[in-house]
């Protein structure tokens, strides 16, 4: 199989299986090793026992019905929304870091062999 060849959107099983690992490496390793980044799971977690309508947005529910939100809420909706953009930055760092020692790694392997 060719990367050419892979519908990013009907990936297959076992493809899967691999990025949940990874993204599952990536969570474990970012929780060790980066204070930023569990200060913004910690506030994230606060917000949302705090405002319990974010968790509508977490969870994929699907929004019914006009929602009115105070100026308060508004605001804890934005510092959410802020908060996850910022988390999946820094996660699709990792997973670029991650992509680049499993090459290193394959190299060195390579290497070996020879």
């Amino acid at each position: 199989m060719q990367i050419s060849e892979i519908d990013l959107y009907h990936l297959p099983g076992w493809m899967n299986a691999v990025f949940e690992q990874v993204e599952k490496q990536c969570e474990e390793e970012l929780k060790r090793e980066s204070e930023t980044y569990r200060e913004i799971i910690k506030e994230e977690h606060t917000l949302l026992d705090q405002y319990l309508f974010l968790s509508m947005f977490t969870a994929g529910d699907e929004i019914t019905e006009d929602m009115k939100l105070t100026v308060e809420e508004a605001r804890a909706l934005s510092r959410f929304l802020a908060l996850e953009d910022d988390r999946r930055e820094i996660e699709a760092v990792k997973y670029y870091l991650l992509g680049g020692r499993g090459a290193v790694e394959m190299m060195e392997l390579r290497e070996l062999k020879k």
